[in-house]
């Protein structure tokens, strides 16, 4: 995916090292999501099957999501700032990851900004296929000799309007 470079001159050439660190993490995060979904639709195959019981399902749907948090927090901690872990992670899944619009080149758009040696933001516009126009924002801040995830936010292109989420 190309990312355009809107950043003040003295700072484009930080795009590669901040777009690579989020970029990476939006896909462990969407490896992880894909994991998690197999799993559900394998549980979802052996109930169809009548191979569960129900407290089977129930201990195999808390065993999942329990997973899943704990698999999460072990890719987010130390990438993004407590301000945004506070927020929560690892609330939803699906047969499409929440960042897979990373992996379509011919479908999202990215945008690099940073104006001061504070603060740097990624902007990706997509569709997922459809005709909704979504947008999400990612602002990362340096933190020693790295940079983290501080905020996140989403929106439609439509409406304009930026929503703070978690990551």
């Amino acid at each position: 995916m190309d990312i355009i470079n809107e950043a003040n001159d003295k700072f484009k050439d930080k795009q590669d090292e901040i777009c690579g660190i989020l970029l990476e993490l939006l896909g462990k995060i969407n490896e992880l999501e894909r994991s998690v979904y197999e799993r559900d639709c394998e549980m979802n195959t052996r109930i169809r099957k009548k191979e569960l019981s129900a407290d089977k399902i129930a201990e195999y749907s808390k065993n999942l999501w329990s997973d899943y948090r704990e698999e999460c927090k072990k890719i987010v901690e130390g990438r993004c700032t407590e301000k945004l872990l506070k927020k929560g992670y690892a609330r939803s899944f699906s047969t499409t990851p929440m960042y897979g619009y990373i992996e379509d080149a011919d479908d999202c758009r990215g945008t690099f900004f940073m104006e001061t040696a504070k603060k740097a933001v990624v902007e990706f516009r997509f569709t997922n296929h459809s005709t909704v126009h979504f947008m999400h924002r990612f602002t990362l801040v340096p933190s020693g000799d790295t940079w983290l995830v501080d905020a996140f936010s989403y929106g439609t292109e439509k409406e304009g309007v930026w929503h703070r989420g978690h990551i």
